[in-house]
């Protein structure tokens, strides 16, 4: 013989309960939604995004992956950039300095006048500068 399984009902209390909360819950939410102000003129077009100027960043963890990863960069490349880069500005300079060097004159007047003789030249722009003079043909 099967024993008969007797299903209980559950009380009646308990359920009349769990609606009265349900109920509760959704007409305090209905006066929540009654109170705001819909900016756009029709219900479903309010905006809930952020409307400042710029977008917030989220906070940052200086023991997060992000940060590692950007330190471990910045650590491994900054030398290379610094040794090549400072090689081309040395040879660039030293190029220069080769094509056009500088020379200090004591008067630079008749340093000019030397320059325009020696050249052929009568007729030349020259910028005065605090200790430097530009000669433009």
């Amino acid at each position: 013989a099967t024993p008969s399984l007797k299903l209980l009902a559950p009380p009646t209390h308990s359920l009349s309960m769990l609606f009265g909360r349900i109920l509760a819950a959704s007409r305090a939410a209905a006066v929540r939604g009654a109170q705001r102000t819909v900016p756009l003129g029709f219900p479903g077009a309010q905006r809930t995004a952020s409307t400042g100027a710029f977008p917030k960043l989220m906070s940052i963890r200086y023991d997060g992956l992000m940060a590692k990863c950007l330190i471990a960069a910045i650590v491994y490349y900054v030398p290379q950039d610094v040794v090549v880069l400072g090689g081309m500005f040395w040879s660039w300079h030293s190029t220069s300095s080769s094509i056009s060097p500088k020379k200090k004159q004591a008067d630079a007047e008749a340093a000019l006048e030397a320059f325009k003789a020696k050249k052929g030249l009568d007729d030349v722009q020259v910028y005065k500068g605090r200790s430097t003079w530009h000669v433009t043909l």
